[in-house]
């Protein structure tokens, strides 16, 4: 089991998250948003390919409005705020409940980090796909953004996380 980028051995077509947006993403659209450079898909490979899980990773802003005024007064007077994305982040059906979302989400979170040497921004946000994805993302301390279903997690945080 590893974690690399997306490319053409992964077998996309069999991943089962039992969410049929996340399926659908990985099967017909994560290549083309890895090859139009709008994202970059990350897999949990096993054996032959197998697509275990996947998350990926874009750019992005929030107008600091929409952050909670106990962040947003950490923040300059930006209009926008830059922030990294995880777009998506998903386990196979099989592989459920062995916390291998955790582990991608620290990966996903690390990869970030990388980027916050390199890149201003401010944290990452998410787009919760349902109520249980809330739940998830709060238990590492995301925060629901004031209008809007979206969360983040400032880079403060996302650094005291993986200090542990």
């Amino acid at each position: 089991m590893r974690i690399c980028k997306l490319n053409t051995s992964h077998k996309k077509s069999k991943f089962d998250c039992g969410k049929k947006p996340l399926n659908d993403y990985l099967a017909k659209i994560a290549k083309q948003d890895v090859e139009k450079d709008v994202a970059v898909c990350y897999i949990l490979e096993g054996e032959d390919g197998k697509v275990l899980g996947y998350f990926t990773l874009s750019s992005g802003s929030i107008p600091k409005e929409e952050i909670p005024e106990k962040e947003s007064k950490k923040l300059p007077r930006y209009l926008d705020i830059p922030f990294a994305v995880i777009g998506r982040l998903a386990v196979d059906k099989k592989y459920q409940g062995r916390k291998l979302g955790d582990y991608l989400l620290v990966e996903a979170l690390g990869e970030i980090l990388k980027v916050a040497e390199v890149l201003g921004i401010a944290g990452v946000f998410v787009d919760p796909i349902d109520e249980s994805a809330v739940n998830y993302y709060e238990k590492f301390g995301f925060i629901k953004l004031n209008s809007s279903d979206r969360m983040f997690l400032p880079i403060a945080t996302i650094r005291a996380l993986l200090k542990d």
